[in-house]
């Protein structure tokens, strides 16, 4: 992702927290997403943003981060949000954002890297894709509004 990106960037974030029901159920802020993709761009080690750019504009992307493991050297990389527009889906476009997340989770260090299915949508078809891809599950969330 470049400077010049980020406004397509927010606008396909709001596409999916509108498409989620279980992030629409939250306040969107245009600023701090906004800000947190800056963010991402001045810390390469620690934060990694992938666009697909095509014809359209930006039609998928991947949010990462990368981190010392609390209880040890150990590097891991974990995602923030995937997300690929309703009309590119059943492609390879998630998974070229996924091999580009790795390639670059491997390059900062890192030596697991992680998927989370989190936005309620399609979970058994995305859980699906990611097991083909080599994922496992070997933890879950759960949620609780409060």
């Amino acid at each position: 992702m470049q400077l010049c990106d980020v406004s397509q960037v927010v606008a396909l974030g709001l596409e999916m927290h509108e498409e989620s029901p279980v992030f629409n159920q939250s306040i969107f802020s245009t600023q701090k997403v906004t800000s947190f993709l800056y963010h991402s761009l001045s810390v390469p080690d620690e934060m990694c943003v992938f666009v697909n750019q095509d014809g359209e504009g930006i039609t998928g992307g991947i949010i990462a981060m990368s981190y010392e493991n609390w209880y040890g050297p150990e590097r891991e990389a974990a995602d923030v949000a995937l997300f690929v527009a309703t009309h590119k889906r059943g492609g390879m476009l998630a998974a070229r954002l996924i091999r580009a997340y790795e390639s670059w989770a491997k390059s900062v260090g890192a030596s697991v890297v992680n998927l989370g299915v989190s936005t309620g949508v399609h979970v058994t078809k995305t859980t699906a894709l990611f097991n083909r891809l080599g994922y496992s599950e070997p933890a879950f969330n759960l949620r609780k509004r409060i």
